[in-house]
């Protein structure tokens, strides 16, 4: 890549100079509790900021996405910068962020805490920018990306700007040594068993539908799946019955199938449906499934502009070479619609999903440098 404009390196010193507001931020945000479909409080923050720090038409819409606008003024590309809002745990979970000198503890402070904050604090630095190329870039920070969201919130975005949105960009907080170029495709289903039910001595035999549940667990389990393309499958959440004594009348799972390539999840979604044909013939209960949450597959070829660009970036940032992967995120979703999109992340850090989760802090500024350059040669490479 050009070396940056003058203005574009104060940018990127800018960045650096403000980590210590964008990991305060962070922990703010950390302690807004906002569980999927429970995002209304983080997103009214988020709006407050987003005036604050000068972007145009902010808004807050039906299902508690938050945008904003900044624009040159001029014709130009489009680009759409998402942070997802939410997080996988309930409501009740204790939010304590413990911070050290080179890390921040906390249920969600990277998935997706600090990549909202960053995303901010970019989104600041580009009004700042004396100069900046034609188009527009809308920050968004989106719902429903984790769990049974079903990617709602990225849904809607595009829905809303549906054939003005040229780029999108998908912002993370773990992972900055990944650049996650294909979208992992899941199908969600729920399975309901359901028989008479009964006492437990006095009607024995009875068809139980926990037991057939079981039945059905056991049989995905033993399911052979691909390496390559790499295919899984998961029983995440289980449910049913009513008591030690009783034969279970219903029970409900949660199944979570997931591949890279479309026809090898479409073949997992037939095999689990012939299984649980099987179940419900051998054990008399009753089963049905529905879907509740499909994401596509979708991947973006690593000798597109965008990537090559990335790529350059890195090697101008000095960050280590993009190792191009797989992920299941917001990106997912225009990558299907074939809207170029990439999935960049903000810092390192482990035990996402769980309340012992942490990010590394001093590769925060790093992150930010790499999404302010990447929007930036998104609306005109050259830059």
């Amino acid at each position: 890549m050009q070396t940056p404009s003058p203005a574009v390196q104060e940018s990127l010193a800018w960045l650096a100079d403000g980590l210590d507001r964008v990991l305060d931020e962070t922990v703010h945000l950390c302690h807004i509790p906002a569980p999927t479909f429970e995002e209304a409080e983080r997103a009214a923050y988020v709006a407050e900021r987003m005036r604050a720090i000068g972007l145009m038409e902010v808004q807050i819409d039906a299902i508690h996405n938050v945008s904003g606008m900044l624009s040159t003024g001029s014709p130009g590309p489009t680009t759409l910068v998402a942070a997802h809002l939410d997080t996988v745990f309930p409501r009740a979970t204790p939010l304590q962020v413990r911070r050290t000198k080179q890390r921040l503890y906390g249920p969600g402070i990277g998935d997706n805490c600090v990549a909202v904050a960053a995303m901010l604090h970019v989104a600041e630095t580009m009004c700042r920018l004396q100069s900046a190329p034609p188009g527009r870039v809308i920050f968004a920070a989106s719902v429903g990306e984790e769990g049974l969201g079903n990617l709602c919130g990225i849904r809607a975005l595009l829905a809303t700007w549906q054939g003005q949105i040229d780029t999108v960009i998908a912002v993370e907080g773990h992972g900055i040594d990944e650049v996650r170029t294909t979208g992992i495709g899941s199908t969600r289903l729920e399975i309901t068993f359901a028989g008479p039910g009964g006492h437990s001595w006095g009607a024995f035999g009875t068809p139980s539908a926990i037991h057939a549940m079981g039945t059905a667990i056991h049989q995905i389990a033993r399911l052979q799946v691909p390496k390559d393309p790499k295919t899984t499958f998961n029983v995440g959440v289980v449910h049913g019955g009513g008591s030690v004594n009783t034969i279970a009348p219903c029970a409900t799972m949660l199944v979570d199938l997931r591949s890279v390539h479309p026809p090898q999840l479409a073949q997992m979604e037939h095999r689990v449906a012939c299984l649980l044909q099987d179940v419900q013939r051998d054990t008399g209960v009753q089963v049905q499934s529905r879907i509740v949450g499909q994401r596509p597959a979708a991947a973006l070829d690593t000798a597109h502009p965008l990537c090559q660009g990335v790529s350059a970036i890195r090697k101008y940032l000095h960050l280590r070479p993009a190792l191009f992967s797989a992920a299941s995120t917001d990106a997912n979703l225009p990558l299907s619609l074939g809207i170029p999109a990439v999935c960049l992340s903000i810092t390192r850090g482990a035990l996402a999903h769980t309340v012992q989760e942490y990010i590394d802090t001093a590769p925060v500024a790093g992150g930010m440098k790499q999404l302010l350059l990447t929007i930036l040669h998104s609306l005109q490479p050259e830059w």
